[in-house]
């Protein structure tokens, strides 16, 4: 069998494995925020920004919904990132949660290519609901990052 068979055969996970992880790149830096709705339901942004073989930069973000006992269905764009001026959508994840523990359920995920050292971020979950008797629109999360 020759060499480029064997390659050929590899999957791309065991390829990426083999060149060090993110095809030989690395994590620069991670980080999280979170809002304040003065609620107990309220987003947090987890982010991670990495880099492949090249030094091409990609900005990986989850958005969370924390909460006690909830119930929200899925909203078609319910939740954006705006990252240094652009804005992302995507559809937020349905809630049927009814405990008397907080947990953290993930809403959306983000993978955006191409990010420079400086990150201004902002996460939007359009709830449009309410939470224990109280009436809430937007729930706003901001963050920023000089990676």
């Amino acid at each position: 069998m020759s060499d480029q068979s064997k390659l050929e055969m590899l999957s791309d996970d065991a390829l990426e494995a083999a060149a060090g992880g993110y095809m030989g790149g690395q994590t620069l830096a991670t980080g999280s925020f979170a809002s304040n709705s003065g609620t107990q339901l309220n987003i947090q942004v987890n982010w991670a920004v990495r880099t492949d073989a090249l030094g091409n930069r990609t900005l990986d973000a989850t958005v969370y919904c924390n909460s006690y006992s909830l119930y929200s269905v899925s909203i078609y764009n319910g939740v954006s990132l705006t990252v240094n001026g652009v804005t992302y959508s995507s559809t937020s994840a349905a809630i049927s949660y009814d405990g008397r523990s907080m947990i953290s359920t993930p809403l959306a995920s983000f993978s955006i290519p191409n990010q420079p050292g400086y990150l201004q971020m902002s996460a939007v979950w359009h709830f449009n609901g309410t939470y224990s008797g109280v009436p809430i629109g937007d729930i706003v999360a901001n963050g920023a990052a000089n990676v």
